[in-house]
């Protein structure tokens, strides 16, 4: 395997692998945006004659262009001005990915690539709990899994995300054999035990929007085998309710949401004051919003007199913790109504990939990554939004594998030469007794 033929793919690979190393993630990212530039400048009609990246472009569009409107109004031009002027290139890199990933036999192999890399972090992740350190030496601490991702909580995040990708590279490597779908315990246990709730939900959201799209199409042992993975999942979870103190304490915590007000606060992880800063803001800046990034520069103005964070000398927060609030807050009711018309048009791809689980499961995990309520990283971050791109095209090349192509006609059999393959049988034989 030549590594200039397979260069693209690597990139991609080479992205996903290093989401687990803070920043570095960017070079490959920052690599393919250059490529992506080179390709347009040469070829710039790509843009507006093929099909697939007129997609990529209105997606772009609709989160960028509320971030240019977002700048009149934006209470720090500096900031929100690098963070729009610098989005384009995930446009760039996006059209990289999408063209590469078209290639015959790419997909394929970036996702066998995608499996491995999940694999490793669960191992990894696994012996992190059982033994104290994973195997750089990163310590387990505070009752959640870190693994590779130490000192940052995000194993369960990504994980989580990826795992219908994970799930369905496995069914392609062997569809006669169900017993690869046992995989999905670790994977559950894994996001479990990364102690992050918002994780949960995107296991949720993913296996919810993977499975249904292919349990009609197995075996009835197939089908058997995902329910007992599925039991067995639960029934691990159940035994490290009763015997972890930390997962007890966050799902004790989770359930008191519905309780008191002290214990809602205390499950939303001090989250109500952040959203009640955030609903003051948007009432004030509801059209255009603050400016990307810009949430923790206005929140000290927004925050009530005995809001949480001021009262222990914080600034306030980065990002209010939850994304649809994020882009009212940050890009306000245009915001929102690009983000609607992205998210729509990616619930449409999951229609489609109802015939086509490939594409299905890449789209599934876009749409748990890109889920309304989800309660992690800031969503215009450069982590995020990386690697919410990198998805977005994968999407978009799966899907392009399944759209059917016009074949050319036949040529006309009085044109073609007449040979003995073309021959009735007949004649054949007659031509064999000749010989």
């Amino acid at each position: 395997m030549r590594v200039k033929d397979n260069h693209a793919w690597m990139l991609v690979a080479a992205a996903l692998l290093l989401l687990s190393a803070e920043t570095l993630f960017l070079i490959p990212l920052g690599i393919m945006a250059a490529l992506g530039i080179y390709r347009l400048g040469r070829a710039p009609h790509l843009l507006y004659r093929d099909q697939a990246l007129k997609v990529l472009l209105c997606l772009f569009l609709c989160l960028w262009v509320p971030q240019l409107v977002s700048l009149v109004s934006a209470v720090n031009l500096e900031r929100s001005g690098k963070i729009a002027l610098l989005y384009p290139l995930y446009l760039f890199c996006g059209v990289f990915i999408l063209q590469e990933l078209r290639r015959p036999g790419h997909l394929a192999r970036l996702s066998l690539a995608l499996l491995l890399i999940v694999i490793f972090w669960c191992v990894d992740g696994l012996i992190q709990y059982a033994t104290g350190t994973n195997l750089l030496g990163y310590p387990y601490q505070d009752g959640m899994l870190s693994g590779m991702f130490y000192p940052k909580l995000r194993l369960g995040i990504i994980v989580a995300a990826l795992v219908p990708v994970a799930l369905e590279t496995v069914r392609n490597l062997n569809r006669d054999s169900p017993y690869p779908w046992l995989l999905l315990i670790p994977f559950a246990v894994v996001v479990l035990l990364s102690g992050r709730r918002s994780a949960w939900l995107m296991l949720i959201i993913g296996l919810s929007a993977y499975l249904p799209l292919v349990f009609m199409t197995l075996s009835a042992k197939a089908r058997y085998i995902i329910a007992g993975a599925l039991c067995g999942a639960v029934a691990l979870v159940g035994s490290l309710y009763f015997k972890s103190p930390d997962i007890n304490r966050r799902m004790v915590l989770l359930t008191g949401i519905v309780s008191s007000e002290y214990e809602a606060e205390r499950a939303t992880s001090r989250r109500t004051p952040i959203w009640d800063t955030a609903v003051n803001m948007f009432q004030d800046n509801w059209l255009s919003g603050v400016g990307p990034r810009g949430f923790r520069y206005a929140y000290s103005s927004y925050a009530d007199a005995d809001n949480y964070f001021m009262r222990q000398g914080q600034d306030g927060q980065t990002h209010p913790h939850l994304v649809f609030l994020e882009i009212a807050v940050e890009t306000g009711v245009i915001g929102l109504l690009g983000f609607i018309l992205f998210y729509l048009t990616i619930l449409r791809y999951w229609w489609r990939g109802r015939r086509a689980t490939t594409s299905g499961a890449w789209t599934a995990a876009l749409l748990a990554a890109t889920f309304p309520l989800n309660a992690h990283l800031a969503f215009y971050g450069s982590y995020w939004s990386g690697f919410l791109w990198l998805l977005t095209a994968c999407v978009l090349a799966a899907n392009s594998h399944t759209t059917p192509r016009t074949s050319a006609p036949p040529a006309p059999r009085h044109n073609a030469p007449e040979t003995p393959s073309t021959l009735p049988a007949r004649g054949v034989r007659a031509l064999r007794g000749r010989q």
